[in-house]
């Protein structure tokens, strides 16, 4: 059987005031009977004080009066109503006892007699005498020419004592019960008043689906810990929209992007099929087909980079960027000259940053190649490398044809192309798509900045590597 949190709380809270009640109980029980303990033994003390007085005369001999408890009522003012007193021989046998025990003996125990014969006073409760137990001091009478001479037993009944615990166990006991009552009562109001917007939550949280993402746990109290709670809940579902968002825009234009090469070629195909083409015509349907499948396949690689990185952790060990620039620098630089492009670098120190070798190649890669493919003849490529704070600042500037200003805000987004003047009719949108995504998994940032027919500069931002910096000679 599950309960519920109101009544696990009820229980521990309720549970938490039984014990503390009870232990209270005990331990005032326990200081109780210890005080009124030490008030009969020192009454006790005071009365066989005064019988030694009393029974033993110089040079220690034994008198025992007859009445000896009402001579000590009379010229002491010694109450011996309540208290039993015997007087014993040093070898156990009864030499007298008050008139107060009536016939009866106050018993001796073995260790009370033997601690006697040793000189040492006893203190015991015996619970065998009558209906109520009674408290005996059982004291020696030791002379020190004669040694022992007597032993003398004050005993008083602990009939009040027991009389008072008996009601203070019914009033505590009762109030104990009573307490826990109230305690549940009130714990189970208030913790189902803590817990309703809990439940409030809930019933809203149920209520939220794929189609309704757009909904919100109310806040009431945002600094306490269910306005916490429900903060977080909120940002959740707000990933959630997002990432919900992405795949439908992701499944609907990776569906698109596919679905138009395959059509190009299904019709070139049938179109092939139809007519009756010679071998020039057949090599150019294939060559069209041929590029189909590179566009395609572009698409494709370009669409699992972007799963693995969604997917698989990011790898972060020290990588030398300079390296990577110079690399892909010099990779690029036939192809530049080919397109009568000048590329140009300025590296001045060794950077290093935490991150995967592979994936920022990847980066500055895509960054150049865009370069490249958007200047034209006669222009110049600019790629720069340095540090600012604990940052690297990778910068890749050329002088093409420009984004337009309201087209900046999207070129990020995956499949997202400029117009047909900016592409050129090729790439597939993922590029910069990749950039982000590798430069965000590593807590850099990527910019843009562009003037149409005037040039494109992306920076990119990466933390470095402790203790990674030094001049380059």
């Amino acid at each position: 059987m599950t309960l519920s949190i109101r009544t696990k709380l009820t229980f521990w809270y309720t549970s938490l005031l039984a014990i503390s009640l009870i232990l209270f109980g005990l331990s005032f029980f326990y200081a109780l009977s210890k005080i009124y303990m030490n008030r009969v033994d020192r009454e006790m003390s005071s009365v066989a004080g005064l019988m030694v007085h009393t029974i033993v005369e110089p040079p220690g001999r034994l008198r025992l009066p007859k009445n000896f408890d009402i001579i000590l009522e009379r010229f002491f003012g010694l109450r011996i109503r309540g208290n039993y007193i015997q007087v014993l021989t040093p070898d156990g046998r009864v030499a007298g006892r008050s008139s107060t025990l009536e016939g009866l003996e106050l018993p001796l125990t073995e260790r009370a007699y033997k601690r006697a014969l040793d000189g040492k006073r006893t203190y015991e409760t015996i619970r065998t005498f009558g209906v109520y137990p009674v408290r005996i001091l059982t004291l020696p009478v030791v002379v020190k020419k004669t040694g022992l001479v007597a032993i003398i037993q004050v005993a008083t009944s602990l009939e009040g004592m027991e009389e008072v615990f008996h009601y203070m166990v019914y009033f505590f006991s009762f109030g104990i019960v009573l307490s826990i009552i109230i305690a549940g009562g009130v714990g189970w109001f208030l913790a189902g008043k803590a817990l309703k917007p809990v439940d409030e939550m809930t019933r809203i949280a149920r209520r939220i689906t794929a189609e309704n993402l757009n909904e919100r746990l109310p806040i009431v109290k945002p600094d306490d810990e269910l306005g916490r709670l429900a903060s977080t809940f909120n940002e959740m579902i707000a990933r959630l929209e997002r990432s919900f968002r992405q795949i439908k825009q992701f499944t609907a234009d990776a569906s698109h992007e596919l679905k138009t090469p395959l059509t190009v070629m299904k019709g070139e195909v049938e179109v092939a099929l139809k007519s009756r083409a010679d071998e020039k015509e057949l090599r150019e349907v294939l060559l069209s087909i041929l590029e189909e499948i590179d566009r395609m396949n572009e698409v494709i690689k370009g669409l699992l980079t972007l799963a693995r990185a969604d997917i698989e952790e990011a790898k972060k060990e020290p990588v030398r960027l300079d390296t990577i620039v110079e690399e892909r620098c010099e990779q690029f630089r036939r192809l530049a000259g080919k397109k009568g492009l000048k590329l140009e670098k300025q590296i001045k120190q060794e950077v290093t940053v935490l991150a995967d070798q592979v994936r920022i190649g990847q980066v500055v890669y895509n960054l150049v190649d865009n370069a490249i493919k958007y200047t034209p003849r006669g222009g110049t490529i600019r790629v720069s490398l340095e540090t600012r704070g604990r940052c690297a600042v990778l910068k890749v500037m050329d002088t093409g044809i420009g984004i337009p200003e309201d087209e900046l805000p999207y070129i990020f987004d995956r499949f997202y192309r400029v117009d047909k003047a900016r592409t050129g009719g090729g790439g597939v949108g993922l590029g910069l798509s990749i950039c982000k995504e590798i430069v965000d998994t590593y807590g850099g940032k990527i910019d843009v900045e562009s003037k149409p027919g005037k040039g494109t500069t992306f920076t990119v931002y990466l933390p470095l590597a402790d203790n990674t910096m030094k001049e380059v000679n």
